[in-house]
């Protein structure tokens, strides 16, 4: 992941705006004074939660003066996204991180950006899709690969763009407004049957396994612990995505999927576990493995649904997006 080092040399390439007059929030409430962290309740998260609201970290209606589970959570999403430490806690690293995007000039639209080409402009877009959390590697370049153009066709999934992995002008102007929380992410309906979008499976899968070694824990359902179902659930909301909280009613979600036809981003459920019925939850990753929050193996890992124990369980897949 891009470390702090490496987002500011990017960021010196651009033309620096001061980041007091495009947003003079940070005047108001001198975000950056104090660390903030869970638990706390002062004016200056309202700020911080509008700020991960705007780069859409955060589904918030209402901003709040508290630091609650959503908020901690979506600064690790943050935190993950730039190659910080994703401890949940807002410090001097999170807050230059935060500095540093809001002096970004917009992405200028000079030419068409698609793969094979390169130059510095395919370097700014990088850093752009970064920060929206949906290019995952080390450094950025100035040429545009396959993992560029499957980040681009994430971004225009989720805004509700045509996909096609090109950074056209009405494409570039869309990560501008969605930087500047102009546009909102489209929520997909769980409700579309057998239909999905790979690219979006592949996204909830690479959100998923960011959690691998999180402990288990009967009914929880948060960065710090899960249990199966918590698991599951959490993840999907990560994209939108709503499902019922128990893995009993996790089993009718959406729409059901034969093992043989199982898609990455899948629900899968096993039934008869520690009770009858449905009781436990994952979702496949492909290569027939699924990730899920295990009480036997102590936290969230990855196993094979033809091991016997799973494959003797399996109940079915749920298409759920």
């Amino acid at each position: 992941m891009l470390k702090m080092k490496n987002l500011k040399n990017t960021v010196i390439t651009f033309t620096i705006v001061g980041v007091l007059s495009i947003n003079p929030i940070f005047v108001q409430a001198k975000l950056g004074d104090q660390t903030l962290k869970e638990g706390m309740d002062h004016e200056d998260i309202k700020v911080l939660q509008q700020h991960l609201v705007n780069l859409n970290y955060l589904d918030l209606k209402e901003t709040t003066t508290y630091y609650g589970d959503q908020t901690v959570n979506a600064v690790m999403d943050f935190q993950s996204s730039l190659g910080l430490n994703a401890d949940g806690i807002f410090g001097t690293d999170s807050f230059k991180a935060l500095q540093s995007i809001l002096e970004l000039e917009p992405l200028a639209y000079n030419r068409v950006l698609k793969e094979d080409i390169s130059g510095e402009d395919v370097q700014a877009l990088q850093e752009r899709l970064k920060i929206l959390g949906l290019l995952n590697i080390d450094n950025c370049t100035n040429y545009f690969g396959s993992e560029t153009r499957q980040a681009l066709m994430d971004f225009q999934n989720l805004y509700g763009l045509k996909v096609d992995g090109i950074a056209g002008k009405e494409t570039i102007e869309a990560i501008n407004d969605a930087l500047n929380g102009n546009k909102r992410r489209v929520k997909p309906s769980s409700s579309r049957g057998g239909s999905r979008n790979s690219s979006l499976g592949e996204t909830i899968v690479s959100t998923a396994k960011k959690y691998i070694g999180t402990p288990y824990s009967y009914g929880s359902s948060s960065s710090s612990a899960f249990d199966c179902s918590g698991f599951t659930q959490y993840i999907y909301k990560q994209h939108s995505i709503n499902i019922p909280r128990s893995s009993s009613e996790q089993a009718t979600a959406g729409s059901e999927v034969s093992k043989e036809n199982l898609q990455a981003g899948d629900l899968v459920i096993f039934s008869n576990t520690y009770k009858s019925g449905p009781s436990h939850a994952g979702i496949y990753v492909g290569n027939g493995n699924f990730i899920h929050s295990s009480s036997a193996g102590g936290g969230v890992m990855i196993s094979n649904l033809s091991s016997g124990y799973y494959n003797n369980h399996f109940s079915s897949g749920r298409r759920v997006f």
